[in-house]
């Protein structure tokens, strides 16, 4: 029973990622309004029962492969805390671009197509409204304006940049750009970002006083 239950669940798996990607050229090809389920389903090569077990129409498509995304980074933040994110964001941009290596090719063709830049700023919008929310607590009020200007500007280059390297105009690896990402985010930190930072990193250094004494 087990064995079949697994087999069942890797068919789907593997059903729903033949949807994905042919939804995914099909973008690349027409707009959204005009892709259809019979376009999908001849695409991927599988029944139409197998689509609507999955999926409603096209926009529940769409809307499934959004909200998927804006999970994982929700859960991404989660995992590391949003306020280590934004004192140094290595961790994360190492994560989330190794992440998309795996799939770059399938990746690439949400971004390049017809809604790819609508997918692009509910992504950044995201992120923002986390980062938002986190700094408010984390930064007097005076700066909060400096550091929201910084975050919209450095934000909007690791779109660029990610987008390039999904077009393969990078490349380098998952691991090369999200040093290169991070070494950019630092050097253009505002001082207080810099500060915190700095004093957040002590913290987690271990007590070398306490340790000689013992």
């Amino acid at each position: 029973m087990a064995a079949i239950k697994k087999s069942s669940h890797k068919n789907a798996t593997r059903s729903r990622m033949l949807i994905k990607t042919a939804f995914a050229e099909l973008l690349n090809e027409k707009d959204i309004n005009k892709i259809t389920v019979t376009d999908i389903v001849d695409r991927a090569n599988i029944s139409r029962g197998t689509f609507y077990a999955h999926y409603l129409d096209v926009y529940d498509l769409y809307a499934a492969i959004q909200t998927n995304m804006i999970e994982a980074i929700d859960e991404l933040l989660d995992e590391l805390g949003t306020k280590n994110v934004i004192l140094d964001p290595t961790e994360a941009m190492t994560r989330a671009l190794t992440f998309l290596e795996k799939n770059k090719d399938y990746y690439r063709l949400f971004v390049t197509s017809s809604n790819g830049e609508r997918l692009q700023s509910r992504i950044i919008g995201r992120l923002e409204d986390n980062f938002t929310a986190e700094l408010k607590e984390m930064i007097p009020a005076e700066d909060f304006n400096d550091v929201m200007c910084y975050l919209a500007f450095i934000l909007g280059g690791i779109q660029t940049v990610t987008v390039h390297w999904l077009e393969n105009r990078l490349p380098v690896s998952a691991q090369t750009l999200a040093a290169h990402l991070s070494d950019a985010y630092t050097n253009v930190r505002p001082a207080i970002i810099k500060r915190l930072a700095e004093e957040n990193a002590k913290r987690l250094l271990p007590n070398t006083e306490n340790a000689s004494e013992n």
